[in-house]
């Protein structure tokens, strides 16, 4: 990268996380453009822009849709609040203040409560999705970044990214319980069966945790910025982003092979997958573009242009 555009790459890096792995089956996709302050609905049947939703507040960097579909959750990191979209008119409900510069979101299983990492007060905001109110507020490492429950409920993984370790919060009693060592720059996160994936964006790899206890089982090196990583729900692949290299690779779950390298738009930032493992979506910063990839060939299907001004998260 040239020295006009390494600061802009490091910000956006800083301030964004995973994508959401999977989500609940539905007719529609969500998009948060980061500068453009709105929200992008894909229809996911035809892969087309169907509408879209303006926010008052800028830096929206995260987005995650509740397990019932019902509603969608975006972080506005300049205003310090999550913004709550209703999907059955497309217009916000609520708002809530939260940490200082939100970037992203996870919910428990269960959809009772929404967990924001708040990257710049090093904290994670628990808000009750019932009454949209915080709950509790967690302090955990430096620069948060990347976030995921695992498929029980018990636990939230928080990656911090200047700390270089993972925060374990226990959802019963809201305590920071243990702290995992990363690779250097962990950033994004995502939980499938008894292991939990980190991609480490300044050691430019991928490690597999084990669930239980956070140790490292094994490492994937020769990434170029990997920050957003999913694995499809049928185990059979993960996805990883390359920011720096316009490209995300398909791994094979079981032996983490490299399948593919994939082809997007300039700086990919996130990765979501349909609930049937069939199609993947990315966002391209840069691109001002949304990547839509056939899982099964690890090929581009198609490329939507029609997205708003730095796109920084999906969800399905």
């Amino acid at each position: 990268m040239n020295h006009s555009t390494g600061k802009l790459y490091l910000r956006l890096f800083l301030m964004l996380g995973a994508g959401i792995a999977t989500a609940a089956a539905q007719t529609y996709g969500y998009v948060a453009n980061e500068m453009g302050n709105d929200v992008s609905v894909v229809n996911l049947n035809t892969n087309t822009i169907t509408t879209t939703i303006p926010i008052s507040g800028a830096g929206l960097t995260g987005l995650a849709v509740t397990p019932n579909g019902d509603y969608v959750y975006v972080t506005e990191q300049v205003k310090n609040s999550v913004a709550i979209i209703s999907t059955a008119n497309n217009t916000i409900s609520a708002t809530v203040t939260v940490g200082t510069a939100p970037v992203q979101v996870a919910f428990t299983p269960n959809g009772d409560y929404a967990y924001v990492v708040n990257t710049q007060s090093n904290n994670v905001s628990v808000i009750n999705t019932g009454t949209k109110a915080v709950v509790a507020t967690i302090k955990v490492g430096t620069k948060p970044s990347g976030i995921a429950a695992t498929p029980d409920g018990t636990k939230i993984l928080v990656t911090n990214m200047l700390s270089a370790n993972i925060s374990v919060i226990s959802t019963s009693s809201n305590t920071v319980t243990a702290t995992w060592a990363a690779l250097s720059g962990p950033i994004g996160i995502a939980v499938y069966g008894s292991s939990f994936y980190v991609t480490n964006q300044y050691s430019n790899s991928l490690t597999v945790h084990n669930l239980s206890t956070g140790a490292i089982e094994s490492t994937v090196s020769g990434f170029s910025a990997p920050n957003a990583v999913a694995v499809t729900p049928n185990g059979t692949q993960i996805y990883v982003t390359n920011g720096n290299s316009s490209s995300v690779w398909a791994l094979k779950l079981s032996s983490l092979a490299v399948e593919a390298k994939i082809s997007v738009g300039l700086l990919p930032t996130a990765v979501a997958v349909s609930s049937n493992s069939s199609t993947a979506y990315v966002t391209n910063a840069f691109g001002y573009s949304l990547t839509v990839i056939n899982t099964g060939t690890n090929t581009v299907k198609q490329t939507l242009s029609e997205v708003g001004v730095y796109p920084a998260s999906v969800g399905l």
